[in-house]
């Protein structure tokens, strides 16, 4: 089965579907990943909601949201290294943190040449109120459309909001066996985790059990909440 995994940040891989990247490669599926934006603004978003974490943030504070962008993809890319992406399987849009809205026509025909023979997207939940992931939520499902890909199975996660698909709709992956390796992947992006929010997440995948998907279709669009 041919999966492709899309995070509207690098690290939302991580709190979406971690583990279950993890099982599915371990599964002998071929899993693909999407990076679609570059963190960019990640410390400047830092000062300004005093989230940072003066130790931590030490090396990034005063460099240029270029620098940091630049910082963040590679990371990304040591990420996707560490969970076991082939370097064919890992892509870049480098869409600027925060502007992947303005971004839809370009991101949707990046995203049919990779999906269009995939049996599986993984995508952020509809109804976000982070503008970078609904934005990568309609491009995923807009490219999906366009291309009219009927037998697709869409796996939702959500992040910055709730999951509400009914029970017969939702679908959790145990991922306690993974926890540990999901954990010590996610401390490599380090200028994440010079946020105090993020660094509180980080500890909370210690103990994390199970993930949780709205499973939908192309004809269930427009129909619930999450998707």
């Amino acid at each position: 089965m041919k999966i492709v995994v899309f995070a509207p940040h690098p690290d939302d891989e991580i709190y979406g579907c971690g583990g279950s990247i993890l099982k599915w490669m371990e599964e002998g599926h071929d899993v693909h990943i999407i990076y679609v934006t570059d963190n960019r603004v990640l410390i400047t978003w830092g000062k300004e909601h005093h989230q940072l974490i003066e130790e931590e943030a030490k090396d990034y504070i005063n460099l240029s949201e270029d620098e940091i962008g630049k910082i963040g993809l590679s990371e990304a890319e040591e990420v996707a290294k560490a969970f076991g992406f082939p370097n064919s399987n890992v892509q870049l849009f480098k869409f600027h943190d925060q502007d992947a809205i303005n971004q839809l026509i370009k991101g949707i025909e990046l995203s049919k040449e990779i999906i269009k023979d995939a049996d599986r997207i993984v995508l952020p939940s509809d109804n976000n109120n982070h503008s970078d992931h609904q934005a990568t939520h309609n491009i995923a499902k807009t490219a999906a459309t366009e291309l009219n890909l009927k037998d697709m199975e869409f796996y939702v996660y959500a992040i910055y909001n709730v999951m509400k698909a009914p029970m017969d709709k939702q679908v959790k992956i145990r991922m306690a066996e993974y926890r540990d390796k999901v954990y010590n992947i996610m401390s490599l992006y380090k200028t994440q985790l010079a946020l105090k929010d993020t660094r509180l997440g980080w500890i909370t995948l210690k103990r994390k059990r199970s993930e949780r998907f709205g499973v939908f279709s192309l004809r269930d669009a427009g129909n619930f909440y999450n998707f």
